[in-house]
């Protein structure tokens, strides 16, 4: 998707959004979940993905994103995520990443010619390229977020693998507390010239309470 396609997007969204809102007020007549004959009211968490964008600077790295859809502990391993290949910190990398994903990819991708260490380093020179020389993530943009039993999360993929990789069919149903699959578009800049990446697919799962990025 390219920038000026996204920014369309959002800008028709967040008009939606107003419009609704609007409404909302006009035919208010003390409860926010009721309708009159004036328009409907509508809550705020009906809206959809993009009504309430929040630009975060707190974490590992600048996010944008729809602070009705994701969790704290989302947002960090997500940061993180990106934060460690950024400053090739492999530790960080392996604290928000699940071990038996990425040694299937190596596996499977990569003919297990990489390990978590070249991994980072292959991802890193990935952005370098696109930048021409040394980079910083100005934002990752999160431009939507479907929950597991969305149409349209792929979220049995995963499931279905991670049951594989751990020869447990139950091991999702018995591990995995929620998985979120994000549309992100990581930005990047070299202080002067910005580059908006591709659009990537991330899923976001909470295993045994700890947040982990598959990608």
């Amino acid at each position: 998707m390219t920038y000026r396609t996204h920014t369309l997007r959002r800008i028709l969204t967040c008009a939606a959004a107003a419009a609704l809102l609007c409404t909302s007020l006009a035919g208010c007549s003390g409860d926010s979940s009721s309708s009159s004959e004036s328009g409907i009211n509508v809550d705020m968490e009906d809206l959809e993905y993009g009504a309430t964008m929040r630009d975060d600077t707190s974490r590992a790295v600048p996010l944008e994103y729809d602070k009705r859809f994701l969790e704290d502990g989302e947002l960090d391993a997500l940061a993180n995520y990106y934060g460690s290949i950024q400053n090739e910190d492999v530790a960080l990398f392996q604290s928000c990443t699940v071990s038996e994903y990425m040694e299937s990819l190596y596996k499977n991708a990569y003919g297990d010619l990489l390990d978590d260490s070249a991994y980072v380093s292959q991802q890193k020179k990935s952005y370098e390229d696109q930048m021409g020389g040394d980079f910083t993530f100005s934002q990752i943009m999160v431009n939507d977020c479907l929950k597991q039993d969305e149409t349209g999360s792929n979220a049995e993929y995963l499931t279905g693998m991670l049951d594989e990789l751990n020869g447990d069919s139950n091991y999702c149903a018995e591990h995995m507390e929620s998985c979120k699959t994000l549309t992100v578009q990581p930005v990047i800049t070299n202080g002067t010239d910005t580059t908006y990446c591709d659009e990537v697919t991330v899923f976001i799962i909470e295993l045994d309470n700890k947040y982990y990025v598959c990608a």
